[in-house]
């Protein structure tokens, strides 16, 4: 499902945690289909808000206040992101950057955003952020993987945002285990915070990183999305995303990014 979300929509929102819409169509029968908790323009929102918070307290503050524990960031290398940002003093004046694009796991427990930026004394640049939707605290969203890179000139600017879906994966139950009632305790807690990693629907290209790369593949608990990130030994980042889409982990995003100097 592709939806287009007015930019200045967003602008005036603020994040909600995703709600529960009905199973895609053609997905019933002896399968059990992940029911659909997605909510792009949620996820979208969230970026715009992390925007906004580095504007008001400070780029680096933001950083801090809204990575998940173990957020990942690239300086020449993978790097956590606690432990890069501890003690780095905010700029006089924060980056600035919108959304352009999102894709959403069916069950809303991991999304990615693009978009545009552009730095202080002139530059623009483009990023990419991986999410995860919290279950505990005031954010509905915490960001697990950032990067970005600078651009010769800027993105076109764009009225629409568009959010993508991933289609619902038929999960087979093993024989004799009858689904939860819906609505029940024990929906909830497969849905929620203690909902297993399920296997990804489906397979995803082998990493074919070279000798000396570091390459990291992460995935939604559902399994309907994944996203991969390479440190190459040049210190550039190869970046990609799959969501479930027609029976296939489809590829909706695939930049590299060059190292420092390049």
């Amino acid at each position: 499902m592709k939806r287009l979300i007015p930019l200045a929509f967003l602008l005036c929102t603020t994040p909600l945690l995703a709600q529960p819409g009905p199973p895609p169509e053609g997905e019933g029968g002896p399968g059990r289909p992940q029911r659909a908790y997605a909510n792009p323009s949620a996820l979208i929102a969230a970026d715009i808000a992390f925007a906004r918070l580095a504007r008001e307290k400070g780029q680096w503050t933001a950083f801090r206040e809204t990575a998940a524990e173990t957020a990942e960031m690239f300086d020449g290398q993978r790097v956590l992101a606690k432990t890069l940002l501890k003690d780095r003093k905010d700029p006089a004046e924060p980056y600035k950057w919108a959304p352009r694009a999102a894709w959403i796991a069916c069950d809303g427990s991991a999304g990615l955003t693009v978009g545009g930026a552009s730095y202080p004394g002139g530059g623009n640049g483009e990023y990419v952020t991986v999410w995860e939707r919290q279950f505990k605290g005031n954010q509905a969203w915490k960001w697990v993987l950032d990067d970005g890179t600078a651009l010769p000139k800027a993105l076109p600017e764009l009225d629409w945002v568009q959010g993508t879906v991933a289609d619902c994966p038929v999960r087979r139950r093993p024989a004799g285990d009858v689904p939860p009632q819906p609505g029940s305790k024990r929906e909830r807690k497969e849905q929620g915070k203690d909902a297993p990693m399920l296997p990804l629907a489906g397979p995803i290209p082998a990493s074919d990183a070279p000798a000396g790369a570091d390459s990291k593949t992460g995935q939604s608990r559902d399994g309907s999305m994944a996203w991969r990130s390479t440190v190459l030994p040049d210190g550039s980042r190869h970046h990609k995303a799959w969501i479930w889409k027609n029976g296939a982990m489809t590829q909706v995003f695939d930049r590299v990014f060059p190292g420092k100097g390049a």
